[in-house]
């Protein structure tokens, strides 16, 4: 049984599949399976799975090609469902894990018996614009389970996985923060204060989106709500009403946690360069201050004045409790 047991998924990402998968096989930490998802793609994926399979013949390596399209959190729970490592390792698509991720998170859980899920210091790489973001959170100073990984880099505790109860299987987006309320119940959070690795956002994820962005902030705003509610009948009720229903059913877009993160969101895209899509995403803000507000934003992101503005507004972003103070309180 291999000590860890790397989870990576993809759909339609045959281009990112070399170097996503080969960061993984060439760690440090060699004691590992590597679990590759294809979701039913249609750009060739599976063929180029086995392509590199062919190539690289290790025998850590399983391939998972589904018959029928599950979503990424179905195929992520099903993949978990058929390991046996002791630690978890998610691997976004398309990202890169350094040559020690894998060896330092797991000596750190190693160490850290209190410890049930880890992160590290990591890159936001814009493949569209180019622009590079340096993050280092700090996970030990999550509240209430708010995680601070972006979840491609997290390594978690089975044990600790299997007694949240895992994925829940209706959310498609936001699958993180539910998760990460369940789990901060049961230890603490950790970082390793390194960057070992990088993640590649690309043009086609949730993050430029506007229909992505709006579900993913209904589903973030879900997750904050079924952490509230009294007992395990109700979450069991409102998980009901999403499966029948949808996510909207609960959570409706103009729900005041949905618009904030919609507001954020929209800043933050001027911020890197984003300013059209940005703009797409102010359509679905009801407050018509706040709306008018990312409009001159975004018109202001491609004007002559932009680099400053944009570097101005990745400062601001950095004090995100106190600009989303700011925001709520100029714009209601």
């Amino acid at each position: 049984m291999p000590k860890v047991s790397v989870i990576t998924a993809y759909y339609n990402r045959a281009h990112v599949l070399r170097r996503t998968i080969e960061s993984v096989l060439q760690q440090t930490f060699a004691d590992l399976e590597v679990i590759v998802i294809d979701d039913t793609s249609t750009d060739g994926t599976a063929d180029r799975l086995v392509e590199l399979a062919a190539e690289w013949e290790d025998p850590r390596l399983r391939i998972v090609v589904h018959p029928q399209n599950k979503g990424f959190v179905r195929s992520v729970r099903d993949a978990i469902a058929s390991t046996d490592g002791e630690y978890i390792a998610i691997q976004g698509s398309g990202d890169v894990a350094h040559p020690e991720r894998i060896a330092q998170q797991v000596a750190l859980l190693d160490e850290r018996p209190d410890v049930v899920a880890v992160g590290c210091w990591y890159r936001n790489i814009d493949e569209v614009s180019g622009a590079i973001e340096q993050v280092r959170p700090n996970a030990a100073t999550a509240t209430g389970g708010v995680t601070t990984f972006s979840h491609g880099e997290m390594m978690m505790r089975r044990s600790a996985y299997d007694a949240a109860g895992g994925y829940r299987a209706e959310f498609t987006v936001g699958q993180l923060t539910d998760l990460g309320f369940r789990l901060h119940k049961l230890g603490s959070f950790a970082t390793v204060p390194q960057f070992l690795y990088d993640r590649h956002v690309q043009g086609d994820g949730v993050t430029y989106n506007a229909g992505k962005v709006v579900q993913q902030a209904q589903f973030l705003s879900l997750a904050r709500h079924l952490q509230k509610l009294p007992t395990e009948q109700s979450v069991d009720a409102a998980l009901a009403e999403v499966r029948e229903g949808g996510v909207s059913a609960v959570i409706p877009i103009q729900d005041a946690g949905v618009q904030m993160i919609l507001a954020e969101r929209c800043i933050r895209l001027c911020a890197y360069d984003r300013a059209s899509d940005a703009a797409k995403i102010a359509a679905h803000l009801t407050n018509p201050s706040q709306r008018r507000v990312v409009e001159v934003i975004a018109r202001a992101a491609r004007s002559p004045f932009a680099p400053p503005l944009r570097g101005a507004l990745r400062v601001a972003l950095k004090a995100t409790p106190t600009m989303r103070s700011l925001w709520m309180r100029r714009t209601r």
